[in-house]
């Protein structure tokens, strides 16, 4: 498991060999820095530092895709021994089964199609991977994707795969 040390700021102050191992081929961060700027998820790292600076908060996790397109799970833990400093483990998310998609799907009242693109979501797939999957194109993907988050009344690709973890 990748695990980093970082400042309140988002700056990496040391690591283990397996972090540094993603940061060397270009999964995680560059130049000292442990997710960029233009990153995706910046914003929401920058968020839960901020409410770790201020005290609202002690631990936090965030879902990402890694330089690799990879889904990842950052988990952020601080320690009242070592203000100014986070703790962050790296570690890719395990695909969800098959079935358990589809029980969520079915809770949810999904369609059998939007069940088959949440499976491929959660199994790491990009959208235009799910498109070529399933014969259908971007443009058609795009809104299952839109009807499935509004089902579950979650906002992006990211709250949908958050759910569907929490509820598997």
């Amino acid at each position: 498991m990748a695990r980093f040390v970082l400042d309140l700021s988002g700056q990496v102050l040391t690591s283990n060999s397996a972090a540094r191992a993603l940061a060397v081929c270009g999964m995680l961060g560059s130049g000292g820095v442990f997710i960029c700027s233009t990153h995706r998820s910046r914003a929401e790292l920058d968020l839960l530092l901020r409410r770790m600076a201020d005290g609202q908060v002690r631990a936090g996790r965030i879902l990402f895709r890694a330089g690799d397109d990879a889904w990842c799970i950052l988990d952020l833990n601080t320690a009242i021994e070592t203000p100014g400093r986070v703790f962050a483990t790296v570690r890719p998310v395990k695909p969800i089964e098959e079935e358990k998609v589809a029980a969520v799907g079915c809770v949810f009242g999904l369609t059998r199609v939007e069940k088959s693109v949440l499976v491929l979501l959660a199994n790491g797939e990009a959208p235009k991977e799910i498109s070529r999957k399933l014969d259908v194109s971007i443009h058609t993907v795009r809104s299952h994707l839109r009807s499935i988050c509004m089902r579950m009344g979650v906002k992006g690709i990211n709250g949908a795969l958050r759910l569907s973890y929490l509820m598997s």
